[in-house]
């Protein structure tokens, strides 16, 4: 691995949230699913140490947190092709990369009013 991975706290509301979502609705795999997911982003996580510029910028780039380039990560771990948008940025001085958001890809871009996301 050539750069650090590290999870903003936002990121790690993100997960958590998703999480839950999951060991909730126990009629689709519940605390099993959630585990499956989880394990899963981590290990797509992983990956970005390698190359995380393999992966383009995001609708947010220029438009939110203006200071960073930010760049996305498509995880897609189930074969209904429905996923999440990973958003990250990369310090090359630091050889960091810092997980920003993890969103449903059918939520609104984080430069859009939040209030109509589902």
């Amino acid at each position: 691995m050539i750069y650090s991975v590290k999870q903003a706290l936002s990121a790690d509301d993100c997960v958590a949230a998703q999480v839950n979502w999951y060991r909730e609705d126990e009629q689709r795999g519940g605390e099993a699913l959630a585990s499956r997911w989880f394990d899963l982003l981590h290990v797509a996580l992983a990956t970005l140490g390698d190359n995380p510029t393999r992966h383009g910028f995001a609708p947010e780039n220029g438009l939110w947190m203006q200071q960073h380039q930010i760049r996305q990560m498509l995880f897609r771990p189930w074969k209904s092709g429905v996923g999440w948008r990973v958003l990250y940025t990369i310090d090359e001085a630091r050889k960091l990369v810092t997980i920003l958001q993890i969103r449903h890809e059918h939520r609104r871009w984080l430069f859009e009013a939040e209030d109509d996301d589902g």
